[in-house]
């Protein structure tokens, strides 16, 4: 996810999405899937704000690219994804490492995989499979 100054980059996220609409120039973003979430209890008013306005720009920018929001719990997609494996972030993490080996999930200055790339991967492949629904 670009983000600057600790907040969702709108600009480059909307260059991101239209990188990804370039390798396939015959077709279109159609739909992006975005995990549904809620507030959690005892979160701070002002953290659910910054994340809720996050969450807010990632769906306004994919409605001005005309790609549809499909909100999906992280229930069902790690159900329909991970597998034979442990619906965690350490299942999200090994389910990418084996089915995306070349994947760098480790950011810089870092030494373990950041189960949050690896959960928007798992993200991106329960929206691949709802395409290959007949």
């Amino acid at each position: 996810m670009p983000v600057a100054g600790g907040e969702v980059h709108p600009a480059g996220l909307a260059d991101l999405l239209r990188s990804l609409r370039c390798l396939d120039n015959h077709q279109d973003i159609g739909r992006v899937c975005v995990e549904k979430v809620s507030s959690m209890p005892k979160q701070g008013v002002a953290s659910t704000f910054k994340f809720g306005t996050g969450w807010g720009m990632v769906r306004g920018v994919c409605a001005a690219l005309g790609a549809s929001v499909v909100l999906v719990p992280s229930t069902i997609w790690k159900k329909r994804v991970l597998l034979g494996l442990p619906h965690d972030k350490a299942g999200a993490v090994q389910f990418c490492t084996s089915r995306w080996p070349t994947a760098d999930l480790v950011l810089p200055g870092c030494r373990v995989p950041h189960d949050g790339i690896a959960d928007a991967l798992c993200l991106a492949e329960y929206g691949r499979l709802l395409e290959q629904r007949p």
